[in-house]
């Protein structure tokens, strides 16, 4: 016989404890999702909260001229593909190009095509199109193609040239359409970058001449000159470009300008660079010397403003040897530019410009019969000790060269010397 109180006693219990332990699970589970929300609502905050950069931090790299000549035609075809091929030139400076944001370099030879004209050198330059091909293997963004020789072979010259860079995707100053701007602002990491090249030249009765060769009617607008014949003139040619592209954060100009094998800057450069400086420039590389000038900073009249200025860096890439011209023009100098822009202000400004020697290294090899050009950055022992068919007593010398051209300040440095 059953006793009911008993099972209704027990289903008490069992029901009672069933509810005790659905209600903690809500309890708990209430506990949980509070705690759990809450979290979430904290780290949504943290993470998702629109925040505004304080500063924002961009690097330029520039070095100096590239041409090509006779010998370096012959060096750098290669017979099997009937093609020519620049890339091996850039292999040791190739990292440093690449580091940076943004990388310039001056090409003082034009890329015309060998339907027209052959392919040829000084005193008319004309350079395979796979030039620019090694460049943009190299890393370079920025070609500047105002100088003495953009106008060598007529009116292709700055046509074909404009063109071929132009489809590799590279951007192109100094040279443009007859429509087109003489300068491009680059937004490089959310910093607006104006950026101009101008070469030496002189204007008459409104007509351009490069070389002493008169520029025909039809594109004498599609060459960035100012007039070498005045000062005055000279920059109000280069400040009617610094107007247009003067709501950008920094202002760097490129310069085709200065005496051949000089290492001093003249005083036209001087006084050209102080004029430009009081104008607002940040930053001022010169070409054309092929030879390194000076690097230093100035400061405007009213002592407001600073503009870093680097007369002239030398060449890049080219086979003016020391046996053949002089001591100083195997040696180059590719100077990186950091630069910050403060967002609560708007200011920007340069923050250190390091300077690194280049040398270029031409030898002989037997195997191909043929020179090899190699750009050497004189940065690293370990490096140069991995790289064979270096002279030690050149590129010591080649250092030392370009040390003694950089006014070293809290501002500029020049990386140290790898000899010592």
């Amino acid at each position: 016989m059953y006793n009911h109180n008993n099972i209704n006693t027990k289903k008490f219990l069992i029901c009672f404890s069933l509810s005790i332990l659905i209600m903690g699970v809500f309890s708990f589970s209430s506990l949980n999702k509070t705690s759990i929300f809450s979290k979430n609502k904290s780290e949504e905050a943290s993470v998702f909260t629109p925040t505004k950069k304080n500063v924002n931090k961009a690097s330029l790299l520039a070095v100096g001229d590239t041409m090509v000549y006779n010998a370096q035609l012959t060096g750098q075809y290669d017979v099997s593909t009937a093609k020519y091929n620049f890339n091996n030139n850039f292999e040791y400076v190739k990292k440093y190009v690449e580091d940076a944001d943004y990388s310039m370099v001056n090409l003082e030879t034009t890329l015309t095509g060998n339907k027209v004209y052959r392919y040829s050198s000084y005193p008319k330059f004309n350079s395979p199109d796979e030039l620019a091909d090694g460049l943009k293997y190299a890393g370079f963004d920025l070609i500047s193609t105002a100088n003495n020789h953009a106008y060598d072979k007529g009116d292709l010259s700055i046509k074909n040239t404009l063109a071929t860079l132009k489809d590799k995707k590279l951007d192109v100053i100094g040279t443009r359409e007859n429509n087109g701007d003489r300068y491009i602002v680059k937004n490089v990491n959310n910093i607006k970058i104006g950026i101009t090249s101008y070469s030496y030249g002189r204007i008459i009765n409104d007509n351009k001449y490069l070389n002493d060769v008169k520029i025909s009617n039809e594109y004498k607008n599609s060459v960035n000159i100012f007039d070498s014949t005045s000062i005055d003139k000279a920059f109000n040619n280069i400040n009617y470009t610094l107007k247009k592209m003067k709501d950008t954060d920094l202002q760097v100009v490129y310069l085709h300008w200065g005496d051949k094998y000089s290492l001093k800057e003249n005083s036209f450069q001087q006084k050209l660079a102080q004029k430009l400086c009081d104008a607002g420039v940040d930053v001022i590389i010169g070409s054309h010397p092929h030879v390194v000038q000076p690097v230093t900073s100035i400061k405007s009249a009213d002592g407001k403003h600073e503009t870093v200025v680097a007369y002239s860096l030398g060449n890049f890439l080219s086979n003016q040897t020391r046996d053949q011209f002089n001591q100083y023009t195997e040696d180059g100098l590719m100077i990186n530019i950091d630069i910050s822009k403060n967002n609560t202000d708007e200011e920007a400004k340069v923050e250190k410009v390091t300077c690194i020697p280049t040398w270029l290294n031409k030898y002989y090899n037997s195997k191909t019969a043929k020179y090899v050009y190699e750009i050497i950055p004189l940065a690293n022992k370990s490096d140069l000790d991995k790289i064979n068919n270096l002279s030690e007593s050149k590129i010591e010398k080649s250092y030392k060269n370009t040390a003694e051209q950089v006014k070293t300040s809290d501002l500029i440095s020049i990386v140290e010397n790898p000899f010592d």
